[in-house]
């Protein structure tokens, strides 16, 4: 009777490490149009950051224009280059992330452009922004 009271739970323990579907944040590795980083990454950021590549999306990350202003300088007197998306395969721009319109396009804002800003260390990329950019940044938190 004890045994199969411990045969019982066994199998109720088995179907429920079979079921188990996965966690929400669960890393992933990134595919090759993407760049990689060292740190996780879920499924569905991985998907965004895929679909805003594929429509010809980079993200360009913001630059110090002095030697003064460096990453982590919250010094309000640094001046930066700001970030912005830029589409390669019609030229369009965007300061916003690309989000998908009503046909499915991925379109951006227009708004975006190279400029300055005074102020300090801009805040660390997102995940997507680091995802689908080729070069410079801080890794994202």
């Amino acid at each position: 009777m004890n045994s199969f009271k411990h045969l019982f739970a066994l199998a109720v323990l088995m179907l429920g490490a079979v079921s188990c579907t996965p966690a929400a944040d669960m890393t992933y590795s990134f595919p090759p149009e993407l760049r990689s980083g060292d740190f996780s990454c879920d499924k569905s950021t991985i998907q965004t950051a895929v679909e805003i590549k594929h429509a010809g999306w980079t993200y360009i990350m913001p630059e110090p224009k002095s030697p003064q202003a460096a990453w982590g300088n919250y010094d309000g007197r640094t001046t930066w280059w700001v970030g912005y998306w830029v589409n390669g395969r019609n030229g369009t721009i965007s300061s916003a992330q690309p989000t998908k319109n009503s046909n499915g396009e991925m379109v951006g804002d227009g708004n975006g452009y190279r400029a300055w800003r005074r102020g300090g260390t801009p805040p660390p990329p997102t995940k997507i922004e680091w995802l689908c950019s080729s070069y410079g940044g801080i890794p994202p938190h």
